[in-house]
């Protein structure tokens, strides 16, 4: 699936349209014949299908849970307890029913109006609507409980909200029991009750909730629901919950994820009952219930997941395995007190100027946190997590940064000022072929380890196809070389700007710091130089930067001399 409806697709789907709006008595038959329709589309097919003619289904469910989404409050300000969801009708039309989701519209809005005004879902009663959010603890949850007659009633859990707190509390899962977990769990307790059939599900974090719910209810209240609905939705962290208690339920859960599964796989649930469902969006976006489609009435499924989310799950489990739970503890907390700190209250406000001021304050933070960011990047390129350093029998002044970083600036203000013209081609190509070196050599370690299996690797590989075959292009154009080449020294210097910033912040030896800020402004400036520089004046830049990287380096060789001289004369006093 690419993530498009194919022409065919629409003109079949216009056609059960046009069918159904002449208000064909035989619609049952145009519901089950229809292929790879829209969520949208279900709702108006079913719209006028009561759940007495037609029973519950999992699309349903879909539906309910895209619901959730919305902000209903006003529907139950002057101590309402009930409503129906055809009441939320002029809180649509009115802009009062807000959308409580990251990343935008993706069509729920027409899906929720469609569905109240429809005779199948806005008939439903809305019960025990619950929303809350606050900062500390950490916690955003809302719920409701929708309710056909005294035939079925449902829980639906909703999924995470644009809010920071929402989004501090879902990193919070990967480490510790959370306050809307034991919300949810407590919810459902209250409300399950014999005399009828339950439902519990939930998108999302949502997902997470109800599996929680479920898992933790009581086996007598258990007897009395039919189906838990997770719908990409994390797992349970392992080192947090028994992985047992999911098993125990297994044979009531259904778990549904789109193609391109990211979410879903985080702590991924073992659940037999586990549905690939189709999409109509691309990569992350598929995560939308808005986007997710239907065939023949049921969920438009698919065999196998898309080959691109398998390399970013496998990536973002090793990853997170590697971190013991209480350095995510602490990279979580200081993460988001860093957003916090840097003006950030919601995700969807995130502008360009925030990064900056983000970067700076996550750059004052602990070596945990720093540790953790730098995991991600590490276990991108090398498949490896960070190893204990080496220990060395090099002498000491050797192990010394300062003379390093002076030995590294002589190394490239000689090599800048006697090879400029050829300095880009020359080390922009030697870093592409050390990175394609790497990438071979851990696909060849991964074949061997996984006794020749492709999983994960694809992606991989095509990315090392990609730049081996890049070399001889910029070999071959010398425009092509230009441009490659400034960007890898712009980025490259940028870097370095913000590294040297990060210790000027830290190192208490005033002239080293006031080294580090030259180092860090300089090296911000001819990165942004290198990026937008014509290349008739590289050759003047080259000489320019090589002249200041050979003061910078003589400046630092001269400051550790002073100081081994100070301190010589410190012991013999």
């Amino acid at each position: 699936m690419d993530g498009k409806l194919s022409k065919l697709d629409l003109m079949r789907i216009k056609k059960k349209r046009e069918l159904i709006q002449k208000k064909d008595p035989d619609k049952d038959r145009i519901l089950e014949t229809t292929q790879n329709a829209t969520l949208l589309d279900y709702v108006q097919w079913v719209g006028d299908i009561g759940f007495e003619k037609l029973p519950f289904r999992e699309a349903d469910a879909l539906v309910l849970c895209v619901v959730s989404y919305f902000e209903l409050l006003q529907l139950f300000a002057e101590g309402q307890k009930r409503a129906r969801l055809r009441d939320c009708v002029p809180l649509i039309d009115a802009g009062r029913a807000r959308l409580m989701i990251t990343g935008g519209d993706m069509g729920n809005t027409e899906i929720f109006r469609a569905a109240a005004a429809s005779k199948r879902f806005g008939e439903l009663e809305i019960t025990d609507y619950v929303d809350k959010l606050s900062v500390d603890p950490p916690l955003q949850f809302a719920a409701m409980c929708f309710h056909f007659r005294d035939e079925f009633s449902f829980i639906a859990y909703r999924g995470t909200d644009s809010s920071l707190a929402g989004w501090r509390e879902n990193f919070m899962i990967s480490f510790t029991r959370t306050t809307a977990q034991n919300l949810a769990s407590e919810y459902a307790s209250q409300l399950v009750e014999p005399g009828h059939v339950w439902y519990i599900a939930g998108h999302s974090k949502g997902g997470n909730l109800a599996l929680i719910a479920a898992t933790l209810l009581p086996p007598d209240q258990m007897d009395f629901v039919k189906r838990v609905f997770v719908l990409d939705g994390p797992g349970l962290c392992p080192e947090v919950f028994d992985e047992q208690m999911v098993h125990k339920i297994d044979d009531k859960i259904t778990r549904v994820v789109p193609e391109f599964d990211v979410i879903g796989k985080l702590f991924e649930p073992k659940v037999t009952d586990t549905r690939i469902v189709k999409s109509y969006r691309d990569g992350i976006e598929q995560h939308s219930l808005a986007s997710w489609m239907v065939s023949h009435g049921g969920l438009a499924e698919v065999k196998t997941f898309a080959p691109g989310s398998r390399w970013i799950n496998d990536l973002m489990d090793e990853w997170i395995a590697g971190i013991p739970l209480e350095e995510r503890a602490v990279f979580v907390d200081e993460l988001f007190d860093a957003m916090e700190e840097a003006g950030i209250q919601d995700l969807q406000e995130i502008s360009p100027e925030y990064f900056g001021n983000l970067l700076i304050r996550i750059g004052s933070k602990s070596d945990t946190t720093k540790k953790v960011l730098k995991s991600l990047p590490r276990k991108l390129l090398l498949d490896d997590t960070e190893k204990e350093p080496l220990k060395t029998k090099l002498p000491r002044i050797f192990r010394n940064s300062l003379l390093i970083t002076a030995l590294v600036m002589i190394a490239l203000g000689v090599g800048v000022l006697f090879v400029s013209d050829k300095i880009l081609e020359i080390v922009s190509i030697a870093l592409v072929a050390i990175v394609a070196a790497v990438e071979i050599f851990v696909i060849v370690r991964r074949l061997i380890k996984s006794k020749g299996r492709m999983d994960g690797l694809r992606e991989r590989i095509f990315i090392t196809l990609g730049l081996l075959a890049l070399i001889p292009v910029v070999l071959i154009k010398e425009k092509a070389m230009f441009i490659f080449g400034s960007v890898i020294f712009g980025v490259l210097f940028l870097v370095l700007g913000y590294v040297a910033g990060e210790r000027a912040v830290k190192d208490k030896r005033i002239f080293v710091r006031v080294l580090h800020i030259v180092e860090c402004v300089l090296s911000i400036a001819t990165g942004v130089i290198f990026l937008i520089i014509p290349s008739k004046w590289v050759h003047t830049l080259a000489i320019v930067l090589g002249i200041v990287l050979l003061t910078l380096a003589a400046a630092r060789i001269g400051y550790l001399i002073w100081a081994a001289i100070k301190k010589k004369k410190e012991a013999d006093l």
